[in-house]
C-alpha cells in the first residue's frame, strides 16, 4: 500500500513523495478521511478517533500532531488534482505520515441496486481502536476476491453480526434501525453522524447482539463508511432485502448533505 501524488506529511513537515515509508504494517494505527473540494471531510472527528486509537494501542504520537490540519491544508494546495481520500499512519515502529491514497468511488448502481454481502466468521479483537489486522483483512479480500461480494460482515463466537470488515453494519426495522452495541464495534465517522441524525428527527435506533438467525426479520440493510458513506445491501448470503425502503432512502439523502 502507497501514497500517490507529489508529496505526503512526515517528520512534521511536507516531503517528497520518494520519502514514504511502506503501509499496511500488521498492527499499524490508522485513520482514513475524504478530501471534498479541496476540503477534509469531519476531519475533526477523525483527527480524535486516530488519537484515541494511538492511545489505545499505546502509540506515543509526535509534538507535530497538533499542526496537522494545516499541513493537510497545504498538502491539499500541493496537490490540488485529488479530491478522494487521505490515509494518516503511525507504524508499529512509531513512524507517522499522511497522504492521498487510490480512491475509486463506488459506482451510482451499487447506491441503486444495493451490495452483496457474505458473513465471516472473524473479529476484531480491540474494536474501539483503528488497528489494521493483516489476517482479517486477508480474510476479507480473499471472499471479496472475485468482485462478487462488495463487504464481509464480522461473525463473532456467539453467533453474533457485529459490522463489516471495512464499514458500520445497520438494519432498518419499520420506523428505527438496529445495530450491534457500541462496544462491539469500530465507532465509525459516518456512523456517528448518522446517529446524531437520528437522534434530532427523533429515529428511533436500538443497540443490541444481532443473531444470525434473526437477520431474516428486517425489511432493510446497509453499511456506512468513510468512503461509501451509505450503501444499501440488497443481500445477505441468499437473504434479501429492499434497497428503496424509505427510511434508508432519507437517511442516505441526510448523509449526503453533510457531506457537501
Amino acid at each position: 500500500m502507497y501514497y500517490i501524488g507529489t508529496s505526503i506529511i512526515k517528520d512534521g513537515e511536507i516531503r517528497p513523495l520518494a520519502q514514504q515509508a511502506t503501509m499496511g504494517a500488521d498492527g499499524e494505527v490508522y485513520e482514513m478521511f475524504r478530501i471534498v473540494g479541496g476540503k477534509p471531510l469531519f476531519l475533526d472527528d477523525h483527527l480524535q478517533r486516530f488519537r484515541q486509537s494511538a492511545a489505545a494501542a499505546r502509540r506515543k504520537l509526535p509534538d507535530w500532531i497538533d499542526r496537522l490540519p494545516s499541513l493537510i491544508d497545504w498538502l491539499t494546495v500541493c496537490c490540488t488534482k485529488f479530491d478522494g481520500c487521505m490515509r494518516i499512519n503511525i507504524s508499529p515502529a512509531g513512524e507517522v505520515q499522511c497522504g492521498f491514497i487510490p480512491y475509486t468511488p463506488p459506482p451510482k448502481s451499487l447506491y441503486d441496486e444495493g451490495i452483496h454481502c457474505e458473513l465471516l466468521e472473524a473479529v476484531r479483537h480491540d474494536p474501539q481502536a483503528k488497528i489494521f489486522h493483516a489476517n482479517m483483512r486477508q480474510l476479507a479480500e480473499n471472499q471479496q476476491r472475485d468482485g462478487s461480494v462488495y463487504e464481509s460482515l464480522l461473525v463473532d463466537d456467539k453467533k453474533c453480526v457485529t459490522e463489516g470488515s471495512r464499514s458500520n453494519l445497520f438494519f432498518v426495522e419499520g420506523e428505527r434501525l438496529v445495530s450491534a452495541p457500541a462496544e462491539q464495534i469500530l465507532p465509525g465517522i459516518v456512523r456517528k453522524k448518522l446517529l446524531e441524525i437520528c437522534q434530532q428527527q427523533q429515529i428511533e435506533v436500538v443497540h443490541k447482539p444481532l443473531k444470525i438467525s434473526e437477520i431474516d426479520q428486517f425489511d432493510a440493510a446497509f453499511i456506512s463508511s468513510t468512503p461509501a458513506q451509505i450503501l444499501p445491501i440488497k443481500s445477505i448470503g441468499s437473504r434479501r432485502y429492499d434497497v428503496r425502503n424509505s427510511l434508508l432512502r432519507k437517511l442516505m439523502n441526510e448523509i449526503a448533505l453533510c457531506a457537501k
